[in-house]
């Protein structure tokens, strides 16, 4: 499932296990992150700053500063530093990957399209590689199906392709932000695309129908089996009669469901296989990363968050997501930027809100924790959200320190 956990105060404890571990290898990569830029704009080697106990920079660490760079907009410098890291390590499966992120994000598709073809001569079962194709390239031509009058209400049109890219709805031009392509008069010019953050609401109730089309497509295949003459014919009363089905399945979004040749339709949300290239390609990366944070490996988790964050700027969810890993590792002050950044998109984010209090209060600023912390309590009294906030105030307000409070296990 894409619902991200809903953390609470509870589970933050659990994170001090291994900050002592962590929190040196962050502090490494911070400087790097602090030192690299600056290295590459003077020309100058960076040889010093990443050499490990064998006295030879390491991809991994240009893969880190890179992703950092291009989640603070510095596509430039992050290309510059992916480029350093090939270097080293010319089939970095990382680096590789991030650099067609990076080209399709700013509009140069068909480069793009061929730094992912590159990745999958190196490595042919790489997921992101192809899940990135699969959005990029055209779709297939299919037979055409009948779809209700007027635009769905949510999400992307149901005729959309998998692209994360295309200009539908719930997507925008960014203003003043023009491709390589487009300065030189290419005609492969086009726009930066960014997907607005109202899009990840309809994706959500996107995801909701793709499963219900998942049920009543297995529930169809095998009720053909045993009727064939059922075939190419959509009852759902008579898959619930059959115990195919427990219940019928529906659409979050009022929906109606069709069958067209082998697979279901949605009236809302279209047919099931564009529905699931969706899916699929926004949740690849999200769903690694929330596998890794639930195994700990908080590293592999960061760097999922981190990609997810880059191909979808305005997705509250990913944001914090990466800002609660950071936390886990750490890196407090970071993990406050992605937060805020989870609360611009989504103010009413309510674990994001109980973690920024957390980490408030953690780096000093008592005083701002306790106004968040008051906040939640009064408009969300009944709640466990409530409650806690509640109760974590008022230890703060009898003197006790941080780790009296949330103490490392």
């Amino acid at each position: 499932m894409y619902m991200a956990e809903r953390t609470t105060f509870h589970h933050y404890k659990a994170a001090f296990l291994i900050v002592a571990v962590s929190v040196l290898w962050m502090t490494c990569v911070c400087l790097a992150q602090e030192s690299i830029p600056e290295q590459l704009r003077l020309k100058q080697s960076v040889k010093d700053i990443l050499s490990g106990p064998d006295n030879r920079p390491r991809a991994d660490t240009y893969y880190l500063i890179a992703m950092s760079q291009a989640r603070k907009g510095e596509t430039e410098q992050a290309m510059g530093t992916i480029e350093h890291g090939l270097r080293i390590e010319a089939r970095h499966l990382g680096l590789l990957n991030l650099r067609g992120a990076l080209l399709a994000r700013t509009g140069r598709i068909r480069e793009a399209i061929a730094a992912f073809n590159k990745i999958l001569q190196i490595a042919p079962d790489d997921t992101y590689a192809k899940e990135s194709l699969r959005a990029l390239l055209p779709p297939v031509k299919k037979t055409p199906v009948e779809r209700p009058m007027g635009p769905p209400k949510i999400g992307v049109s149901p005729d959309a392709p998998a692209s994360p890219l295309g200009n539908k709805e719930g997507i925008i031009a960014e203003k003043g932000v023009k491709s390589s392509a487009a300065a030189s008069g290419t005609a492969e010019a086009s726009p930066r695309k960014i997907l607005e953050a109202s899009y990840f609401d309809g994706i959500k109730l996107k995801q909701q129908c793709f499963q219900a089309q998942s049920a009543i497509k297995s529930a169809q295949e095998a009720f053909v089996k045993t009727k064939p003459d059922a075939k190419g014919k959509l009852d759902l009363k008579a898959l619930i009669d059959a115990k195919m089905l427990t219940a019928a399945p529906t659409c979050p979004d009022g929906g109606q469901y069709s069958w067209e040749g082998t697979f279901p339709v949605c009236s809302k949300h279209g047919a099931y296989p564009q529905i699931e290239a969706e899916v699929n390609t926004v949740f690849a990366d999200f769903n690694r990363g929330m596998t890794a944070k639930f195994r700990r490996n908080f590293p592999d988790a960061l760097n999922a968050f981190g990609q997810v964050v880059v191909m979808y700027p305005r997705w509250a969810e990913a944001h914090f997501q990466l800002g609660d890993t950071l936390f886990r590792l750490g890196d407090d002050r970071k993990a406050i930027d992605e937060i805020r950044a989870c609360l611009k998109l989504d103010e009413n984010h309510l674990d994001a809100k109980l973690l920024l209090a957390n980490l408030l209060f953690k780096i000093g600023h008592k005083e701002a924790s306790l106004e968040l912390l008051d906040g939640i309590s009064k408009s969300h009294s009944g709640s466990v959200y409530g409650l806690s906030s509640r109760s974590i105030a008022s230890a703060i307000r009898s003197g006790r320190n941080y780790y009296q409070i949330f103490p490392p296990n």
